[in-house]
């Protein structure tokens, strides 16, 4: 399940029975993503998918059954993933078996709250509009910072040595000290962030309600280029390329210029994800599953199917794994990122 920033008003106009209703679902047993460790380098047989590129099956070992996984991050030692219903697991990335488990403040709040980062040596993460610090080796919370974090944004992301996380209806962008989570760097966007992502190309932020990509420089805490005119961009994926998705497409936008360079027909629509690296784009959406972008040219080289699909999900590599998540359908993939070798 995943919140839109509207809904935190909704539930204050309908009965709290209903606001909870997925809540009390999400109740299920621990997490065990270690049940299985899928190998990604099996060979799959292509299938016969009218598309004009190699579509593969989803093997049935890489999928994991857990309890709502939603939003992904990863650095060079786990994958976090997010549960709706307030936890957070470290799996590790080699062999998908869990090393850590973080449970959140119980709640209504907990629910609504969306996210998950890793990076500065924590993984980061929220209960209702806190943000919340995790030992990466215990999966303790051992810091809450009362921040006003907005419900939608599903990347916590680090750059510069700060946390930076979307306050109030997105347009007010904050940098945390990741030690007292004070905060050291106020941006007004000009624009209601929907997500954040950072890279060698810098600190991004996109917007889907106002059709923009927005590039932030940490030192002068301001807005120092704007790219409009996108397709609802939800989510983005920076590495020395800019790429974004939302809507029924993914651009690449040049990040000196802001020009967009490269549009691919293939979006992640409001509930999808994206990941970026060794040349391709992965696209994450509920209409597609999982679509492969040739970062070049943004032509589509390999997808994966799943015919169990019903919701959208993130996506995110690492350790030369793909983990790809169906958050309604209580599945997490763990996939080989070269289907067709």
């Amino acid at each position: 399940m995943r919140i839109r920033p509207v809904v935190p008003l909704f539930c204050a106009l309908l009965t709290v029975a209903a606001c909870t209703d997925d809540a009390t679902s999400s109740e299920a047993a621990p997490a065990t993503a270690a049940a299985r460790t899928p190998d990604v380098g099996a060979a799959v047989a292509a299938s016969t998918a009218p598309e004009h590129y190699p579509v593969f099956p989803v093997p049935d070992d890489a999928v994991v059954a857990l309890p709502s996984p939603d939003w992904l991050a990863a650095d060079g030692e786990a994958v976090w993933v997010r549960l709706d219903g307030g936890q957070a697991l470290r799996l590790d990335p080699r062999t998908g078996q869990t090393r850590a488990t973080a449970k959140l403040e119980r709640g209504r709040d907990v629910d609504l709250c969306q996210g998950i980062g890793a990076g500065l040596g924590y993984a980061w993460s929220c209960s209702g509009t806190d943000v919340v610090r995790i030992d990466p080796d215990t999966g303790a919370v051992d810091a809450t910072f009362p921040v006003g974090k907005t419900y939608s944004q599903g990347h916590l992301v680090t750059a510069a040595g700060l946390l930076w996380v979307l306050t109030g209806n997105g347009s007010t962008l904050l940098g945390l000290d990741p030690a007292t989570g004070a905060v050291t760097s106020t941006v007004a966007l000009g624009a209601r962030g929907s997500d954040l992502a950072a890279g060698p190309a810098g600190l991004w932020a996109v917007s889907a309600p106002d059709g923009a990509a927005l590039r932030i420089d940490p030192a002068t805490a301001a807005v120092d280029l704007r790219v409009g005119g996108l397709d609802g961009p939800a989510v983005a994926a920076v590495t020395d390329q800019v790429w974004v998705s939302g809507g029924s497409t993914t651009s690449r936008i040049d990040p000196v210029s802001g020009q967009v360079e490269v549009t691919a027909p293939f979006g992640s629509g409001a509930d999808g994800g994206l990941a970026a690296g060794d040349g391709v784009v992965w696209v994450r959406s509920a209409q597609h599953f999982l679509v492969a972008l040739d970062a070049e040219d943004g032509q589509p080289v390999a997808g994966y199917t799943w015919p169990d699909a019903t919701s959208g999900g993130d996506v995110v590599l690492a350790a030369g794994t793909l983990w790809a998540t169906a958050y309604d359908d209580r599945a997490l993939f763990r996939l080989d990122p070269s289907p067709a070798g």
